[in-house]
């Protein structure tokens, strides 16, 4: 995460999306190992945070995160939060699809 602390820029399919800074942030635990992150972002002058996590149950790693588009599509600023329940009952899915 440090390699990313001061922003990265995200390329896929032709379009760029630059990413001002990502820091380590406190999530509740799911999976065997998880680890959480805020990315902030600027578009057309509009600041957004955006929450995620990455959690590892067995052999599957997931990457859950949020952001609030309509605000992004809106103009106006974002911090959209992730939901411990949802992260657990989708993490739940995947480590029973794993076989773990």
């Amino acid at each position: 995460m440090e390699a990313c602390g001061d922003g990265f820029t995200a390329k896929a399919n032709g379009n760029e999306s630059p990413y001002d800074s990502v820091t380590a942030e406190k999530v509740t635990p799911a999976g065997d190992e998880s680890l959480g992150f805020t990315s902030t972002m600027t578009f057309r002058g509009v600041p957004h945070v955006l929450h995620g996590e990455v959690v590892r149950s067995g052999d599957v790693l997931a990457v859950y995160f949020s952001v609030d588009g309509m605000a992004i599509a809106n103009g106006r600023p974002s911090d959209a939060r992730l939901s411990p329940t949802v992260v657990k009952a989708q993490n739940g899915k995947l480590a029973a699809g794993s076989g773990s």
